[in-house]
């Protein structure tokens, strides 16, 4: 039902790919750099252009979307509900980039934590446990209790960041409008 017309150098297309696997969506993906027929498909999609990612949404084309504009159109389609779309990007809210800064922080502090001689041992240690855990994840319980997220931010990937700050409103406000919008 959703086919991403794309190339793996694209950053937007990478942005849309993993979007998408943070939604949980099924999706299929064409590379129209190893694919001549699938960039004829995308072409025509686009009024002969080539432009990536183009994504086919069940018959809706988005051409460079932004994630809401994806948001909207999985919506719109029937594909994902407003409700599950919020509560994916509740729960999986930690940016790439801050992924691996956990899961490498965490290790370090609980082999860090194993060499110590104190009481807080084992209090340090499980904090290691839970940052490594939560960065492998992609998910910080305690991001999801204040409501915020690093995702599409400096945290997430720096070049693509749509914002200065490392964490935001877990649900930006402009995607919530554009989803109650189309209703």
């Amino acid at each position: 039902m959703i086919t991403v017309y794309g190339a793996d150098w694209c950053e937007d297309t990478q942005r849309s790919l993993r979007h998408l696997r943070r939604l949980g969506v099924a999706y299929g993906y064409e590379n129209v750099d190893r694919d001549a027929a699938a960039l004829e498909r995308a072409k025509a999609l686009n009024d002969g252009k080539r432009r990536t990612p183009t994504i086919d949404v069940d018959g809706t084309t988005l051409v460079e979307p932004t994630n809401d504009q994806v948001n909207v159109a999985l919506d719109q389609r029937g594909l994902i509900s407003r409700e599950r779309i919020e509560r994916a990007l509740r729960v999986y809210n930690v940016g790439d980039l801050e992924r691996g800064l956990r899961v490498g922080g965490g290790l370090l502090t609980v082999a860090l934590a194993m060499r110590m001689k104190s009481a807080w041992r084992w209090p340090v240690a499980a904090w290691g446990v839970f940052e490594a855990v939560s960065g492998a994840v992609g998910s910080c319980p305690v991001y999801s209790a204040v409501g915020v997220t690093s995702l599409a931010g400096p945290g997430d990937h720096p070049r693509e960041a749509e914002r200065a700050s490392w964490v935001a409103p877990a649900v930006p406000p402009a995607a919530v409008r554009g989803l109650q919008a189309e209703e």
